[in-house]
């Protein structure tokens, strides 16, 4: 039998990966059905670090650092795969980095 492919969709996520991961845990509990995919679609905040920050394209009430540097530094691993589309509040000096993408 085929297997299906669970996949999440989630809007802008300004830098709130833990609490994006945090429900999705609880609805694969809920569901009783794996997540194998996390698509965020924008505004993702992959902020590292101060540097990052002064990097961003958005008004400065906007500018926190949010939990993407605890991932980034491996203190935390994310429970699925994740893809994200930057939106207009990324830090450019990060995305030039990964001219081709991440993974």
């Amino acid at each position: 039998m085929p297997r299906t492919l669970n996949i999440a969709i989630e809007g802008c996520c300004h830098g709130m990966l833990d609490n994006i991961y945090s429900q999705l845990l609880t609805r694969q509990k809920q569901t009783n059905k794996k997540i194998d995919l996390l698509i965020i679609c924008g505004d993702f905040q992959a902020i590292r670090n101060v540097t990052d920050l002064g990097c961003m394209s958005c008004p400065d009430k906007y500018k926190q650092i949010g939990g993407f540097y605890r991932y980034y530094t491996g203190e935390r691993v994310a429970p699925v795969p994740t893809i994200f589309v930057g939106g207009n509040h990324e830090a450019g000096n990060h995305s030039r980095e990964l001219y081709y993408g991440g993974w």
